[in-house]
């Protein structure tokens, strides 16, 4: 299958965190269109049919989870992933809604207590989907080492980000240089090429 979930833009306000994902053509928009792949999701992931379900007429997602948008189940591996960093607070619930006049397009809105962990764990809940319900073959994704990642992260965000800066910097300093050093020397001619060596400057007479 081929990318199942486009996260085609984010908006970050001080409250809440949205993305606007499409759909595949071809991939499930509902959870009922692929049963196995909503249960590959479930067997990884358990906990999610206990998390509050607001916008429904259940109280959690267990009632809902076998016929809702894949975009809603996106939410709720999000929220999962999120609340095993324990680096959310308490975070148990979100809401998604499709957009009208797009096709197979939906804005899924997160509290965002901070941008860096829910853009990572939105990241790593598409790739979830993505394994599920393009047949959920082994090796299955290890959640445990999915959070510890987004932990480090978030816990070193600062840091990388820093990093990241630093090289820039120098590869635009570089650039710069290059620019300022002029056009380099011309190459030597063909004639300078083909002469032979003279004595004493690398070949010794016979």
């Amino acid at each position: 299958m081929a990318q199942l979930i486009d996260i085609r833009r984010v908006a970050v306000a001080p409250q809440h965190f949205t993305a606007r994902v499409t759909i595949a053509n071809g991939g499930p928009l509902t959870t009922d269109e692929d049963l196995v792949g909503t249960t590959h999701v479930y067997n990884l992931l358990p906990d999610i049919v206990d998390h509050a379900c607001l916008g429904d007429a259940s109280e959690t997602f267990r009632d809902v989870m076998g016929a809702t948008e894949v975009a809603h189940l996106l939410e709720h591996v999000t929220i999962e992933l999120m609340a095993r960093t324990g680096l959310g607070g308490d975070v148990s619930c979100g809401r998604t809604w499709e957009v009208a006049g797009e096709p197979r397009t939906y804005d899924v809105q997160l509290a965002c207590p901070d941008d860096v962990l829910v853009s990572s764990a939105l990241s790593s809940a598409a790739w979830i989907l993505q394994w599920a319900y393009s047949g959920g073959a082994d090796p299955k994704p290890d959640v445990d080492a999915i959070v510890a990642g987004i932990r480090d992260l978030v816990q070193n965000a600062e840091q990388i980000a820093e990093r990241e800066a630093a090289r820039d910097a120098a590869e635009k300093a570089a650039a710069e240089q290059g620019e300022q050093a002029g056009p380099d020397e011309p190459a030597a001619s063909a004639e300078d090429v083909d002469a032979p060596a003279q004595a004493g400057e690398g070949e010794l007479e016979a």
